[in-house]
């Protein structure tokens, strides 16, 4: 191999400035200038004495052209992270009952107050930490300015610090209404403040329960519910996730946003409880209606939608200037130039969502000397439906139901509509042992432009098209030993079957599937 095929130039970690081939003065050896910090690298396979892993020796291997083991430590940088995460909780709560009866008893009552506080840190070495070295060569040149802060690990790996606390107040009041020995009401309403922009909010509730009969009652409710923005989402610093657009792996950063508001919805649902002695069972009907969902924005459909087909023929284009800021080109607008993709947390459109809960449960009583039970449940969502997601004055999402399908780069994620199990446990003395068959219904990819056409809703179906159904076996077994010793053996996945294939990254969808194969575990608990 002759001098000019050395392969690239290096320097050791504390010097500055790159180098030049001066520095670098003897190309006879490859050793370099270690006098000013500088080194050949060679990458061929000359450099390499053997297989490290089966100790064989490489016939080419020529000892003056190794490289410098400084030089091989300097690319292997220590990059650290350090987060915790702390919550402070504080409750004060009295109850009891009013001085006034209904047909069915006493009023009972309960009222409270609760302070939380919140606090996280993040904190990341000088090496992937993005304020440090903002730039891809500020670690070598000591340089600021750059037109992208990448930092030196490109995609991943670079974060900001970040030391971050908040305060939440609430109050609550609920009430017991028996109006009769039958009928039973429950009211119940929640005041929370987040403070700053997020603001405040309030929800009520409202409950009834009626025993029809003695083997027959059933149930209701209304009211709202809220999930406040955890502290992360509501900084201005961003993390970095990586998404295969146009060809190749994009850095998508996805921003903190301090205006998030909480998360609402309005909830239903209305069902029937069966107890005929062995047997033991329910149905339940759910909706619940979500206003300003707290999601991350969806990358995908922005891509699509500002490069249709792959086209860039939305360049430049005064109605898409706000999409097209949220990109940054290596080069001019076209999907093959895109460098990062900026994304923010946000309160995305209204979703209404409705399915169908079922459960069941019978004791075949006393069988060989122990008892035995057996029973299921399962979900059935019936439907998913997110409206139109707007990015910048345009619809980067039109409507869809996500129930059914895989959602690929969506706002949702994978929703197949049924999901269920079943089991069978016996218990004799101290031994308990449980069979459960855990069922994921199949769901469709539809994404058309990777399959062909009408592929998905026609009778053609290619590998991936439709993710099928999944069927995972569990055995648990419980002991409960002598001096308060409990011991617990657990199989899961006992067939080793594999997840069903999906066309991803991983070759299945990890919100459905897992690759971990069959897994055992044991434990021993004993009580003091």
């Amino acid at each position: 191999m002759g001098p000019d095929l050395k392969g690239v130039v290096g320097r050791s970690a504390g010097s500055a400035g790159g180098c030049t081939a001066a520095e670098t003065n003897n190309y006879t050896t490859g050793a370099g200038n270690a006098a000013l910090g500088c080194y050949w690298f060679n990458p061929f396979s000359n450099a390499v004495a053997g297989n490290t892993v089966t100790g064989q020796t490489n016939p080419a291997y020529n000892s003056a052209l190794a490289n410098d083991p400084e030089l091989v430590r300097w690319f292997f940088q220590e990059v650290s992270t350090k987060q915790s995460s702390k919550l402070f909780v504080t409750d004060l709560v009295f109850n009891g009952e009013l001085p006034w009866e209904l047909g069915g008893g006493a009023v009972g009552w309960a009222a409270g107050a609760q302070f939380r506080r919140s606090f996280f840190s993040s904190n990341y070495n000088d090496l992937s930490n993005i304020d440090a070295n903002p730039c891809i060569d500020t670690i070598v040149t000591g340089s600021t300015s750059c037109s992208v802060r990448n930092g030196p690990l490109m995609f991943l790996g670079t974060g900001e610090n970040a030391d971050l606390e908040g305060d939440v107040y609430a109050v609550f009041a609920e009430m017991a209404l028996p109006i009769t020995d039958d009928l039973q009401v429950q009211l119940a309403a929640r005041f929370e403040d987040y403070g700053g922009e997020t603001g405040s909010t309030v929800n009520p509730k409202a409950s009834v329960r009626w025993q029809a009969t003695d083997w027959l009652a059933f149930r209701a409710s209304a009211g709202s519910t809220f999930r406040g923005p955890p502290l992360t989402q509501l900084t201005t610093s961003s993390v970095t996730a990586l998404s295969f657009i146009g060809g190749a792996f994009r850095a998508i950063d996805i921003y903190g946003n301090p205006s998030l508001e909480p998360e609402k919805a309005k909830t239903y649902s209305a069902g029937a409880i069966f107890n005929l002695g062995s047997f033991k069972g329910s149905v339940d009907y759910w909706r619940f209606d979500f206003d300003n969902p707290i999601v991350a924005e969806p990358s995908g459909s922005m891509v699509n939608t500002m490069f249709p087909g792959g086209a860039s023929t939305n360049c430049d284009q005064a109605a898409f200037a706000g999409l097209q800021s949220r990109f940054v080109f290596q080069g001019a607008c076209s999907i093959a130039t895109i460098a990062r993709v900026r994304t923010y947390w946000s309160n995305g459109p209204a979703v209404k969502t409705s399915g169908v809960d079922v459960l069941a449960d019978y004791d075949f009583g006393e069988v060989m000397g122990g008892r035995l039970r057996a029973g299921g449940s399962a979900t059935y969502t019936i439907e998913y439906k997110v409206d139109p997601f707007s990015i910048g004055g345009v619809t980067v999402e039109k409507a869809f139901d996500a129930a059914g399908y895989l959602n690929y780069q969506l706002t949702a994620t994978s929703l197949p509509q049924l999901k269920g199990s079943v089991f069978a446990e016996y218990t004799h003395g101290a031994h308990n042992l449980r069979w459960t068959v855990n069922y994921i219904g199949s769901y469709i990819d539809q994404r058309a432009s990777i399959f062909a056409p009408n592929a998905v809703d026609g009778a053609i179906q290619p590998n991936g098209a439709k993710i099928d159904e999944t069927w995972v076996h569990e055995i648990d077994y419980r002991w409960l030993a002598p001096w308060d010793v409990t011991v617990n053996l657990s199989i899961d996945n006992v067939f080793d079957a594999e997840p069903s294939f999906a066309r991803l990254d991983l070759n299945y969808d990890p919100f459905t599937g897992s690759a971990l194969g069959r897994t055992y575990k044991v434990s021993v608990k004993k009580k003091f």
